[in-house]
C-alpha cells in the first residue's frame, strides 16, 4: 500500500463527503449510497483496498462508529420526543422484527437446499432490524418531523438489539443442535434492562462529574472517554452496550431537568455544552464517512440467482413497512414523512458480521447465509436511498405508498369540513336567533 496515496484519498473522502452533503439539497441523493459506492469501487471492483488490509482494527472501527452515532443521537433527543415515540417505535419494532424475520425465514429454507429450518431462522432473525448506523445519518439530512426522527432512531436501535441477542443465542442453538426459547427471551429482556440502567447511571454520574472536568484542557475528549468506558463495560458484562450509550446520551443531553427537581441543590448536575455537542457532531460526521466506505469495502458477491432471491426479500420487507406504519403510528404527520418511515429499511453490518459466523464454524449453509446476507445489505441501502430520491423530490409519485397511507389524509380532509360544516350551520343559526332577538 502507498502510504502517501492513502493519505490523500483520505483527506478527498472528507472533503467529498462535505461536498455529497451540500449536494443532496440539490440531488437527494444520500452521501450513504454514494459512499457506498464508492467502497464497492476500491474494494472489491478495482482490488485497490481490501478487508483483509484492516484486520482486526475493522470490528473495532464499526463499533466506535455505531457507538458515537448512538450517543450523539442521543444527546440531541428531548426528553418530552422520547416518551411520545416510545410506544410508537416499541410496537413498530416487533412487527417489522416479526414480519421482516418471517420473510428472510421462509425465502431462505423454501428456495435454499442447504438451508435448514433453524440456520432459515438464523438468518431471518439477523437481517430483520434496520441499521442505526445506516437511518440516523439519512434522516438527520432528510430533516424529518421530530416524532418520525425519534420513532425511527428508537426503532432502529432496538432491533439492533433484537438482530444481536437473537442471533447470537440462534447461532449458540445451532453448533449445539439445542433450540430453547426460554433462554432467548431470559436473555433479551435482562440486556434491555440492564443496559438502560448502566445508560442511566453513567448519565447521571457524568452529568455531574462533567463540571469539574471542564477545568481540563481538552475536556471534551473526556466525554468521549466516559462513552467508551459506558460501552465497554456494558459490552464485557454481557449486555448491549449501544442501548446503554443511547440511554446515557439521553440523560447527560437531558440533565437540565434535574434543576427543576428536589435535586438541584444536592446534585449540580449539567449537561453537553453546544460547543461540546459541535464536537461529537464533526465526530461522528467523520466517522459515519468512513464507516459506508469500509461497508462497501466488504461487500462479498455472490452469484446472480442470490440477488434476485435478496432482492424478494428486500422489496417484501419494504412492502410490509406501510402497513405497521398505517396501523401503529397515530400521531399527525406529512405524508412525506410517513412514506420516509415506511420505506426506512436499510440493512447494516450486524447481519454482515453475523453472517459470517456460521462459515467460520463450518456449519450447514454457511456460504449460502454469508452471500445471501450480503446481498440483502447492499440492496436494501441501494433501493432505500432510491426511494429516498423519489420521496424528496415528488412524495405521491409513489403509487403503493399513497394508496396505503392515504386514509389518514382523508380523515384529516373529512374532519376538517366537517368542522367547517359544523361551523357555518352554527353560523346560519344564530343569524336567526338574533333577528327574532331584535324583533
Amino acid at each position: 500500500m502507498n502510504v502517501p496515496v492513502i493519505i490523500i484519498m483520505i483527506g478527498l473522502l472528507i472533503f467529498g463527503a462535505h461536498l455529497f452533503n451540500g449536494l443532496f439539497k440539490f440531488t437527494k441523493i444520500p452521501n450513504v449510497l454514494i459512499l457506498l459506492v464508492i467502497g464497492i469501487v476500491v474494494g472489491p471492483i478495482l482490488g485497490y483496498i481490501k478487508e483483509g488490509h484492516f484486520g482486526s482494527v475493522g470490528p473495532i472501527f464499526t463499533s466506535i462508529t455505531l457507538v458515537l452515532i448512538l450517543f450523539e443521537s442521543g444527546t440531541n433527543l428531548k426528553i418530552g420526543e422520547l416518551f411520545k415515540s416510545i410506544g410508537s417505535a416499541f410496537l413498530l419494532t416487533l412487527f417489522n422484527f416479526l414480519a421482516s424475520a418471517i420473510i428472510g425465514t421462509a425465502v431462505a429454507f423454501t428456495f435454499f437446499s442447504d438451508i435448514d429450518m433453524l440456520s432459515a431462522t438464523f438468518f431471518g432473525v439477523i437481517i430483520a432490524g434496520t441499521s442505526s448506523a445506516v437511518v440516523i445519518p439519512i434522516i438527520k439530512q432528510l430533516k424529518m418531523n421530530e416524532k418520525g426522527y425519534t420513532t425511527l432512531m428508537l426503532e432502529s436501535a432496538l432491533s439492533d438489539v433484537l438482530c444481536l441477542v437473537i442471533g447470537l443465542a440462534l447461532l449458540q442453538a445451532m453448533k449445539q443442535g439445542v433450540f430453547e426459547i426460554s433462554d432467548i427471551l431470559n436473555t433479551v429482556w435482562k440486556s434491555f434492562l440492564f443496559a438502560l440502567l448502566i445508560g442511566l447511571a453513567g448519565g447521571f454520574i457524568w452529568s455531574v462529574i462533567i463540571r469539574y472536568t471542564r477545568i481540563v484542557e481538552n475536556s471534551k475528549v473526556m466525554s468521549l472517554a466516559f462513552v467508551f468506558i459506558v460501552y465497554g463495560l456494558t459490552e464485557y458484562l454481557g449486555l448491549n452496550g449501544g442501548i446503554a450509550v443511547l440511554i446515557f446520551g439521553i440523560t447527560l443531553g437531558n440533565a437540565h431537568l434535574l434543576q427543576n427537581t428536589f435535586l438541584k441543590k444536592a446534585v449540580p448536575a449539567k449537561e453537553l455544552r453546544s460547543n461540546e455537542k459541535d464536537f461529537f457532531s464533526e465526530l461522528v460526521f467523520i466517522l459515519s464517512t468512513f464507516f459506508f466506505v469500509y461497508v462497501g469495502i466488504c461487500m462479498k458477491f455472490g452469484s446472480i440467482s442470490i440477488y434476485l432471491w435478496a432482492l424478494l426479500i428486500v422489496v417484501a420487507i419494504i412492502l410490509i413497512r406501510p402497513i405497521s406504519i398505517k396501523l401503529l403510528v397515530r400521531t399527525k404527520m406529512s405524508f412525506k414523512d410517513l412514506g420516509i418511515m415506511a420505506i426506512m429499511a436499510p440493512k447494516g453490518l450486524v447481519p454482515a458480521i453475523l453472517a459470517s459466523i456460521p462459515i467460520q464454524y463450518g456449519l450447514a449453509g454457511g456460504e449460502s447465509i454469508q452471500m445471501l446476507s450480503f446481498a440483502v445489505v447492499l440492496l436494501s441501502i441501494i433501493i432505500c436511498s432510491i426511494l429516498v430520491i423519489i420521496l424528496s423530490k415528488n412524495p405521491l409519485k409513489i403509487g403503493y405508498l399513497k394508496n396505503v397511507l392515504k386514509y389518514e389524509e382523508e380523515v384529516d380532509n373529512h374532519q376538517n369540513t366537517t368542522k367547517k360544516d359544523a361551523q357555518e350551520i352554527d353560523n346560519n343559526n344564530e343569524a336567526p336567533l338574533e333577528d327574532k332577538t331584535r324583533l
